[in-house]
């Protein structure tokens, strides 16, 4: 059985695993996260292709919205943590596939941003350095005026021709022609005033200016418009299908498992039941047949016990007759010895019964002769006075009052012999503790003598209680003997105290004896322990008291201590009957 519930524990856990991977993957399949997913992704093409027409926009028409490609970057950024933090964390967590291209977005978006910033600010400077230029080619400018002064229109109008093609079309060709008309400028300067050569430093300044930021714009612009972040948005967004798709057979292959898994459990759970209903029927039998060898154990023992304690009860009881029989023996005895003497002087009497019975029949014979009457008399008085009948009366009469108070006392030992035994009164009955009480120290009255015990009564008025009475009996002479017998050595005082307290009676008895240690008083309502001698206790008596007060739902307490006495308290309760 141990195996099979291994087994089993093992399949549970199998189950557990399955069920939590699967609950698991199918978190990662919710439609929620996918429709964010996808969506998220489509809102970043689409910002990311708005921010390239703004873009286009800025370089090709020299639009100024520059907040509006900052605004579309910050959206960007957001819709992106959106994406990586919130819809796809688990996601990205779970599968290489998806970290890496979420990284490869996120690092080719941070360098677009960071072009499209140096493009922006570059755009910004060429269109303050075109501003500039603009202001300097004005008829009343200072070149222009020089360019008067100097004939310097033919060179101006070069400079100006190839500036244009170059802004028009940034060649390499176009840009050496343009440097080409600059140089010879600058080799013309030398022999100019200060105020000219300022004013022509000026101009050409303005035009390095606008070719340098219109090159860094052009630049920038050509790296954040050619920067992959749309090739690895695709990348991402593949790379997060292949993941749903592959979630999805995980998520189809962990379902078929656990259809398996749970096919394979019922049929096992099938033969577990069969196998335990088995092993239930097995069981039920053994606890039937250990049932029934416990019963008739239990049985033995209650008849062993049974007949223990009615050896007990045999011990005592032939304690207590040899006690009555010496009890009884003497009143018998000086009974006897008086029925003798009596009938002795019975028979003096019978003399004189016979002279008197002569006179009576000569008194009544017709022929009677006084003389004869007379000379009766004379011998019935002097038979009177040799037999000394006066005495003899009174000594008869002393000798039947003394037979009548044996007899008497024969007669008190033989009603508390059947008062204490009430073997006509087994059941429960309404009686007075006192008289149990007296009933027990009559039975126990050899064993009170022989130990010189002093009986010293402390009663009160008690209530009558209900109990059963032979029982009650029973404990208070088992008391009284271990009391009597605990002061065998020097005699000495047996209090027996009563009192009402609540609704019970308490009976204490309290000896001059030997005492107990505190490991005697924790065994003595032990079955057969005794501190006694072998052969001299069986070790029942306190176990069956204690037993008799149990059964009547009251306590019994001890007190003692070596060489000072014991105290025995019996607390019963007033009305609560007794089944034993």
């Amino acid at each position: 059985m141990k195996k099979y519930v291994i087994s089993l524990l093992i399949l549970i856990g199998i189950g557990i695993a399955l069920a939590y991977f699967t609950i698991k993957q199918n978190i990662l399949l919710d439609d929620n996260v996918y429709l964010d997913t996808t969506e998220s992704i489509r809102n970043l093409k689409l910002i990311d292709n708005n921010t390239n027409l703004l873009l286009f926009n800025i370089r090709h028409e020299n639009k100024t919205n520059y907040s509006d490609v900052e605004q579309l970057s910050t959206d960007i950024s957001e819709e992106f943590d959106n994406l990586r933090f919130e819809a796809l964390f688990e996601e990205i967590e779970s599968s290489p596939e998806l970290d890496t291209a979420t990284i490869n977005f996120e690092s080719e978006l941070l360098e677009k941003q960071q072009h499209i910033k140096e493009f922006i600010d570059n755009h910004k400077n060429l269109i303050e350095a075109n501003s500039t230029f603009f202001e300097t080619i004005q008829e009343d400018s200072p070149i222009n005026q020089i360019t008067e002064e100097l004939g310097l229109n033919a060179d101006i109008i070069s400079i100006n021709i190839n500036f244009y093609r170059y802004l028009e079309d940034n060649t390499l060709e176009n840009k050496n022609n343009l440097n080409d008309d600059i140089a010879h400028i600058e080799g013309m300067i030398e022999n100019y005033t200060e105020d000219q050569q300022a004013v022509i430093y000026g101009y050409i300044r303005t035009l390095s200016d606008i070719i340098i930021f219109s090159e860094e714009t052009q630049e920038h612009f050509a790296l954040a418009i050619d920067q992959q972040t749309n090739a690895t948005l695709n990348a991402l967004e593949a790379a997060y299908v292949n993941f749903h798709n592959s979630a999805i057979e995980k998520s189809n292959t962990l379902k078929n498992a656990l259809i398996i898994y749970g096919l394979i459990l019922l049929v096992l759970l099938i033969i577990f039941a069969y196998l335990l209903r088995q092993q239930y029927a097995n069981l039920e039998q053994q606890v039937s047949d250990r049932t029934e060898e416990i019963q008739q154990a239990y049985t033995d023992l209650q008849e062993s016990q049974e007949q223990l304690i009615q050896s007990e009860k045999m011990a005592s009881l032939g304690e207590m007759v040899a006690g009555v029989a010496h009890e009884i023996n003497t009143p018998l005895g000086y009974v006897n010895s008086n029925i003798s003497t009596i009938q002795l002087n019975i028979n003096d009497l019978s003399h004189i019964i016979g002279h008197v019975r002569k006179i009576y029949a000569e008194a009544r014979s017709p022929n009677r002769s006084n003389k004869k009457i007379s000379s009766l008399l004379s011998a019935t008085l002097k038979s009177y006075v040799e037999v000394q009948a006066d005495e003899i009366f009174d000594e008869s009469q002393q000798l039947l009052d003394d037979s009548q108070h044996g007899l008497d006392e024969i007669s008190k030992l033989v009603t508390s012999l059947k008062d204490f035994s009430r073997l006509d009164r087994q059941s429960t009955d309404e009686i007075d503790v006192h008289d149990c009480i007296e009933s027990s120290l009559k039975i126990a009255t050899n064993h009170i003598k022989e130990n010189q015990v002093i009986v010293k009564r402390e009663f009160s008025q008690l209530p009558n209680i209900i109990c059963t009475p032979s029982k009650l009996n029973q404990l208070f002479l088992n008391i009284i003997t271990n009391a009597s017998q605990a002061m065998k050595k020097d005699g000495g005082e047996l209090r027996i105290k009563t009192q009402v307290k609540d609704d019970s009676v308490i009976i204490a008895f309290m000896d001059q004896g030997t005492g107990m240690d505190e490991e005697t008083m924790h065994k003595m309502f032990d079955p057969f322990f005794t501190s006694k001698p072998i052969g001299e206790g069986t070790g029942l008596g306190m176990s069956i008291a204690y037993k008799i007060v149990q059964a009547h739902g009251g306590k019994i307490q001890v007190k003692s201590a070596l060489n000072k006495g014991t105290t025995i308290a019996v607390q019963l309760p007033i009305n609560q009957s007794s089944d034993s």
